[in-house]
């Protein structure tokens, strides 16, 4: 790998290489590759003074730091960016090793210290090596579209196609067809299926980071739901704004969102004042952990979060009312706060929140490496109603993404009752 110094704080050396969402193989010397581990894409590659290699923005690097150079992605650099099927590594990279931290650098003092962080992680991304499914190896699981075993090559899987209508592996492809894209009109029968059995793999053996936008809690079935999802260990992060929190609270105080009841629409009197009142009456009690445990929020998502101890980062926008105590005003801070649970994350489901999702995706590989070597896919699956929305993500450059048009309201309900066999939500 050449490399180059640093000309000043934050400035990357001339012809740096900047790292994509695909597996990146760094040769330390010859012979010998290295992953990057906790990758993200639109950073760069420096070496640590122990020998190790670190993926970072460009805010992170110092006057003098040693920088990753070399736009060559075959490894003529000696850098190697693998697009293909997980299972399908080139023959050089036979015995590549995980370029982690060295063992004293903790990811705990990688991470900052907000609410994001305080709550205990017992769910290790890595730990999805093994198995995907009952019955089926970590190299391949049934019903998983895109994934194939490679022998020999325990937790290989092959990430599933950003394409929400795969093909059969028999089937030719023609010159013409319709409904090739993803429209309101495809069908979503296989994503549904394939969520559900991630989910239900991941759930005790990855890390599942749910992305949210404030209409998940505008609607009385849905706030339900995705409280239920929480209670039964489906959501091991949640990364939202001010206005879920928010409404999501007002719902708790007044059975109002925006001024209108969650389940029969009525405008309550003066209701424009609820969602300041509740943010009010949160910034009286000193938090949202404190509402709950004083009994003033008795229900809902931000009550399941704080009763399950589960971690939430609730990132600051210029548009915030309040905002509530909890709510991270500094942009980077905020983004610190999200790639600590992302870089853990094996499966992201982003549900009406254009903006968030687009971050979240920017922030997440499309896979993760395990211990003995091994790789697996990072899912990522994209809930709504609009086609503008749900393609944008991929137009980012997050190209693994999977997206299902529909409701996010009807979404929630239907994963909350597919995965608990719950009937109904209350």
């Amino acid at each position: 790998m050449a490399q180059s110094r640093c000309p000043a704080d934050g400035v990357a050396p001339d012809n740096y290489h900047a790292t994509s969402i695909y597996p990146e193989f760094v040769q330390v010397e010859p012979g010998r590759w290295v992953l990057l581990a906790e990758s993200r894409m639109d950073c760069v590659i420096r070496k640590n003074p122990d020998g190790t290699l670190e993926v970072v923005e460009f805010r992170r690097l110092k006057k003098g730091d040693l920088v990753a150079v070399g736009r060559g992605e075959n490894g003529e650099d000696g850098i190697y960016v693998h697009a293909g099927p997980l299972d399908q590594l080139p023959d050089f990279l036979a015995g590549w090793t995980p370029a982690n931290l060295s063992d004293h650098m903790s990811a705990d003092a990688q991470q900052p210290a907000s609410q994001a962080d305080t709550q205990p992680a017992d769910n290790s991304a890595t730990a999805s090596a093994g198995h995907l499914a009952d019955g089926a190896t970590a190299s391949g699981a049934p019903g998983l579209p895109g994934t194939s075993g490679a022998p020999g090559t325990s937790g290989t899987v092959t990430a599933p196609s950003a394409s929400s209508a795969s093909p059969s592996p028999t089937a030719t492809a023609d010159k013409f067809a319709f409904r090739t894209g993803v429209s309101r009109e495809t069908s979503f029968s296989l994503d549904y299926d394939t969520l559900y059995q991630v989910l239900r793999h991941d759930r005790d053996n990855g890390h599942i980071v749910w992305v949210a936008g404030p209409a998940v809690v505008f609607d009385a079935d849905a706030r339900r739901a995705f409280a239920g999802l929480i209670d039964a260990g489906y959501v091991h992060a949640l990364l939202a704004g001010n206005a879920l929190a928010t409404h999501d609270l007002e719902a708790a105080l007044y059975g109002t969102a925006l001024g209108q009841g969650l389940y029969d629409k009525r405008q309550a009197p003066r209701g424009h004042y609820h969602h300041l009142d509740a943010i009010n009456t949160i910034r009286g009690c000193g938090s949202i952990r404190a509402a709950v445990q004083s009994g003033r929020v008795r229900d809902g998502v931000m009550h399941a979060l704080e009763t399950r101890g589960v971690p939430y980062v609730l990132a600051g926008s210029i548009r915030d009312d309040g905002p509530l105590p909890e709510v991270i005003a500094d942009v980077y801070a905020a983004q610190d706060a999200m790639r600590a649970h992302v870089r853990r994350a094996t499966t992201v489901v982003a549900l009406a929140t254009a903006l968030h999702t687009i971050a979240t995706g920017n922030m997440t590989p499309s896979y993760q490496a395990g211990p003995g070597g091994s790789l697996r896919p990072v899912h990522f699956f994209i809930a709504d109603i609009s086609e503008f929305a749900a393609g944008k993500l991929a137009d980012r450059g997050s190209l693994t993404s999977r997206s299902i048009l529909t409701n996010v309201q009807d979404f929630v309900v239907n994963v909350h009752r597919a995965l608990t066999g719950a009937c109904r939500t209350e």
